[in-house]
């Protein structure tokens, strides 16, 4: 079974996805870099976005994660937290601890690509 469908598919996703705005729009270090985007086109891509990187079925059109990323000056400290609000997500709707480290396991892959080292 994918990650996918462990974690209760479309409709678990949206979920995950009303909750995480919740957290980062909150976060105080997080809501500058979201409060200037579209909120529902940035939701809408973050859904497709995530279910494909659960295993769901691929329907991500989007522009690349680091094009979509390019010029935004995300800092490791910014990308952990974006980690940790999902993952606090996932484990509020029952996710279990083995999937969630699955999940997290999969974002670090994209630290190179989302993260902005300035010298």
């Amino acid at each position: 079974m994918s990650l996918y469908e462990e974690i209760g598919g479309d409709a678990a996703i949206t979920t995950v996805i009303a909750d995480y705005w919740q957290r980062v729009s909150a976060d105080p270090l997080l809501s500058s870099w979201f409060s200037t985007i579209d909120s529902t086109l940035l939701r809408f891509h973050l859904h497709a976005y995530l279910t494909v990187a659960l295993d769901g079925p691929e329907n991500y059109e989007g522009r690349s994660m680091r094009h979509a990323h390019a010029g935004l000056k995300v800092t490791h400290q910014a990308f952990d937290l974006l980690v940790v609000r999902l993952g606090e997500t996932l484990a509020a709707i029952g996710v279990t601890p083995e999937n969630i480290l699955r999940m997290d396991a999969r974002l670090t892959m994209l630290r190179p690509v989302i993260v902005e080292v300035h010298h």
